[in-house]
């Protein structure tokens, strides 16, 4: 994609730097890109702590911001803080993914687009470390809740089942308000939550960490906004890219999250997994008492 003149004045940070990354320095990239993937993280630091995190120099970093468009660190710190304060209301940003797809057939196309682009950011700021620690934490743990509130809940209830499919005692949960201290109520040391918890720290979000950590449950957060906030709290976190600039859905990261959790933990055990859907396979078998589809597949004698 090229962006110049007046679409890269006003072109979110992400698709700068895929614009410009070519035309920067080895320095500038590292760290345009991590300005990219960390939003959250950027517009807490000045340019001298964000040069520390990523190994290099205050004076990199406003090359760096200058070389994407910006009049410097500044003003791109403002840029961000004005897209993380839109991303919190629901019709500000379906005005600005209504403004990125043009009226016609090419929408579709957008979406295509930009989820690509999500997820080309997910693979490059994905933190090998957080991964290890999720993985390991999961496969370990006796038993697993996930939570999720809103559009997150169907994220929470996706991995629910995923996990119980491969033999891993599961629950889901995505209820708010008095409802949610029964659903903590059970919660005991060594099970792990994972929490989805894309962009808002509703009060259940802090509730959910906080009564975690008080029983020694360990707390595995995906999110696209929450990281920072959260991280001395919790066992891992999962970053997953900013989402609300673009026509890409803000689950898209952690679906896809999800899933890999899932064949990972399967892969610690690979046979107990394929056991439990096979018997998955026999008990829907049993319930229907017959074919399960209604169009079976044609069978060669």
């Amino acid at each position: 994609m090229k962006t110049t003149g007046n679409a890269l004045r006003v072109a979110p940070l992400h698709e700068r730097v895929a614009a410009l990354g070519d035309t920067l320095s080895a320095s500038e990239r590292t760290v345009a890109e991590f300005m990219a993937d960390h939003p959250e993280v950027v517009v807490s630091c000045s340019a001298i702590e964000l040069g520390t995190r990523t190994g290099t120099s205050d004076a990199t970093v406003v090359r760096a911001a200058k070389a994407l468009g910006y009049q410097g660190f500044r003003e791109l710190k403002r840029s961000m803080i004005e897209v993380l304060a839109r991303q919190r209301d629901l019709a500000a940003t379906m005005d600005d993914r209504l403004a990125r797809v043009a009226a016609g057939d090419d929408q579709v196309v957008r979406v295509l687009d930009d989820t690509i682009g999500l997820l080309t950011q997910l693979r490059r700021g994905l933190d090998p470390e957080a991964w290890r620690s999720a993985v390991d934490a999961l496969v370990a743990a006796p038993s697993v809740m996930t939570y999720g509130i809103g559009p997150a809940a169907c994220l929470a209830d996706y991995l629910c089942l995923s996990l119980k499919r491969i033999g891993v005692p599961a629950r889901g949960s995505g209820v708010t308000g008095f409802r949610l201290a029964d659903e903590l109520l059970t919660l005991r040391a060594d099970e792990v939550v994972v929490v989805f918890a894309p962009i808002r720290q509703f009060r259940e979000i802090s509730v959910v960490v906080e009564h975690a950590a008080a029983v020694g449950v360990k707390v595995v957060l995906v999110t696209e906004s929450l990281g920072m906030a959260l991280a001395p709290k919790v066992h891992a976190v999962l970053a997953t890219p900013q989402s609300t600039t673009t026509a890409a859905s803000e689950i898209t990261g952690g679906l896809v999250l999800a899933h890999a959790l899932t064949l990972s933990v399967a892969s610690a055990a690979r046979d107990t997994a394929v056991e439990a859907l096979r018997l998955v396979n026999q008990l829907r078998a049993d319930v229907v008492g017959n074919e399960l589809d209604v169009t079976p597949l044609p069978r060669l004698d």
